[in-house]
């Protein structure tokens, strides 16, 4: 891909991430060309490869709009992360120098500090999130492999998964950061063996932690999702 068509894709992805674009949103090539300064060319490009990452979907005769989630999807992107992720951290363990494992420790403490300041508000909430999204890009830089990380990096952030921070109470908020902790010390002993496994469970606790609550609360307002 071309300099122009990779920085209007890390552009829309980034909105499509954030929320910024909502599921349904259309993507229209004018609209975004016009509004990121450039031609319709690069825009064509980056949208084939939202396509492509499943962040967007082709509806013929009718363009291009931002992918939605069923309950399959958010399942399988759990599945996907439990399988993949733990590895990754296996890697982080083996390979992981003092400069990444400081900063994966300052995330932990950012994130500690959050916690006990956020007395519940959403910009404390947005803090947390943040924190642990930082944590976890750590992690997959530590690994050294690329190609885990383009295929992880997406589902770390996906508005789905970061939304859902707005429904953990502390002790939730709690038990994730002392998994993060785990994981770090796991990552500092450079036991590869232990921060796969630390990682194993982090993940299902946040899997059975979402399906039970964030799928719960969709379906109090909007009724059952489509399988």
């Amino acid at each position: 891909m071309k300099k122009g068509s990779e920085q209007t894709y890390e552009v829309l992805k980034k909105r499509i991430v954030a929320g910024h674009y909502t599921a349904g949103t259309q993507l229209k090539e004018e609209h975004i060309a016009e509004d990121m300064g450039v031609s319709r060319t690069p825009v064509r490009a980056a949208l084939k490869r939202l396509i492509d990452d499943g962040l967007a979907v082709q509806e013929t005769g009718r363009g291009v709009f931002v992918a939605g989630w069923t309950r399959w999807d958010i399942e399988d992107m759990f599945r996907l992360r439990i399988r993949l992720e733990p590895f990754a951290a296996r890697l982080a363990a083996e390979r992981a120098d003092g400069e990444i494992i400081a900063q994966l420790k300052q995330c932990n403490e950012e994130m500690a500090r959050a916690i006990a300041n956020s007395g519940g508000s959403d910009d404390g909430i947005v803090e947390i999130q943040a924190a642990n999204s930082r944590f976890h890009r750590l992690m997959l830089d530590a690994a050294g492999s690329q190609r885990l990380k383009t295929i992880l990096e997406t589902m770390i952030d996906m508005p789905i998964i970061t939304r859902s921070f707005f429904l953990y109470e502390q002790d939730d908020l709690l038990r994730s950061l002392q998994h993060h902790r785990d994981i770090a010390m796991a990552v500092e002993l450079h036991d590869g063996d232990l921060a796969e496994q630390l990682m194993s469970v982090h993940l299902l606790v946040s899997n059975q932690r979402f399906m039970s609550r964030r799928l719960d609360s969709f379906e109090s307002r909007t009724g059952p999702i489509q399988k």
